[in-house]
């Protein structure tokens, strides 16, 4: 059975954040909390209450150059002290990715489709992206902090790549996504050294305006973790999968969807 962390959790905590942020007539905004359900529920705990935020002004709208399919609603300076250090101003270009649902490589709708190239930063503030036509084949992994099958699965890359495992000329890039402040391991800068992570990695951006908020995330139709998408050297998607996956397991889908071995 595939192990994996749902993404809606993590959203309706962070969408429930941010409202809170800003204020407005919503009831809601004006409770000091609310009981979510918990993504980490499989690791024994029922629900988690998210506190709110102190009030900050309202988001303002998107770049008028962000692609219309694309929403770049990232404003960093509106967003709380915690969430604004861990995200970044991330830019998608090209179409969103249909959600993989329980669908596996072989039916998935995205297969075939250009993979949206992702331009962002990690916590450093150096640009990274996600562009397989322009730097060959790519495994883009997207890790939550708080998921528990995330902690399992990035001990497994590591070992590939300790053992150097990973066949030549892979690009291999995660975005850390899904940021929640009231679960485990934040901040996810901090969780990912601690995880000894050592590959590129793309702070996710927020759109306070769109479901789920997290860019990155949406575009790629992510909706469980850990989710990873291989793309070809044309830049389209290849394969799509989300969950654990053993090293081994990793190792014949580079070579079955991707030919590298």
């Amino acid at each position: 059975m595939t192990r994996r962390s749902p993404l809606a959790g993590a959203a309706v905590a962070l969408v429930f954040v941010l409202a809170a942020c800003g204020g407005g007539d919503d009831e809601s905004a004006g409770s000091a909390a609310t009981t979510v359900e918990d993504p980490t529920a499989d690791a024994g705990t029922a629900a988690t209450t998210v506190p709110a935020a102190t009030e900050v002004p309202p988001a303002t709208d998107a770049p008028t150059d962000a692609p219309a399919d694309a929403p770049n609603a990232t404003i960093a300076a509106d967003l709380p002290e915690e969430i604004r250090a861990e995200t970044g101003a991330l830019e998608v270009r090209g179409d969103i990715l249909p959600l993989l649902g329980a669908a596996t490589p072989e039916q998935d709708p995205a297969v075939g489709m250009p993979a949206p190239v992702l331009v962002g930063q990690d916590y450093d503030g150096n640009t990274v992206r996600v562009d397989g036509a322009a730097d060959g084949p790519t495994m883009v992994v997207f890790l939550a902090h708080w998921c528990p099958h995330c902690n399992n699965e990035i001990p497994r890359l590591n070992e590939l790549r300790d053992e150097g495992a990973f066949p030549e000329g892979l690009n291999i890039v995660a975005v850390s996504t899904a940021l929640n402040p009231s679960q485990p391991n934040f901040p996810p800068s901090q969780w990912l050294v601690d995880k000894d992570w050592t590959f590129p990695v793309i702070a996710d951006g927020i759109a306070v305006d769109v479901e789920p908020p997290f860019i990155g995330a949406r575009a790629y139709g992510v909706d469980g973790f850990p989710f990873t998408t291989l793309i070809g050297a044309d830049g389209t998607v290849v394969a799509r999968w989300s969950g654990e996956r053993e090293p081994d397991e990793v190792l014949s889908a580079l070579g079955q969807y991707l030919g590298l071995s």
